[in-house]
């Protein structure tokens, strides 16, 4: 070999890394673009626990809807308004749960975003150990 062939063949061996590398960030940014819109899209529905309320939220916190049987017509205000403002919450924690998980689908369980992501809805939402409303 020449210092011609050499140098030829290190320059091709650098040009092919750079191609893969770059399909893989554009790949990965494909499959971020997927990400954030699925999370974006997603919805919850919690029921209360007397199924006089249900509630459906986006992971984002904004309520979607919120439906009322003619049993929660029954309570005074003040019971009907916490149990509302229970379910919405309820509500929110499971959407942004559910984003959670889906991410660490992607991501990975470990993923800093995944941890920041979580964390953010705890401070956010608040915390219920051992409940999981879906």
């Amino acid at each position: 070999m020449t210092l011609e062939t050499d140098t030829l063949a290190a320059v091709e061996a650098a040009r092919l890394r750079v191609a893969a590398q770059t399909e893989r960030a554009r790949t990965a940014a494909r499959d971020a673009a997927r990400m954030a819109e699925d999370v974006r899209l997603l919805v919850s529905t919690v029921t209360s626990p007397g199924r006089e309320i249900s509630v459906t939220a986006r992971a984002g916190g904004a309520v979607d809807r919120i439906e009322l049987t003619e049993r929660a017509l029954e309570w005074d205000a003040r019971a009907l308004s916490r149990m509302l403002t229970e379910t919405v919450r309820r509500a929110q924690r499971a959407a942004a749960d559910e984003a959670v998980a889906r991410m660490a689908e992607s991501l990975g369980a470990q993923s800093p975003l995944v941890a920041d992501v979580r964390s953010q809805a705890q401070a956010q939402y608040g915390a219920e150990p051992g409940i999981e409303y879906r």
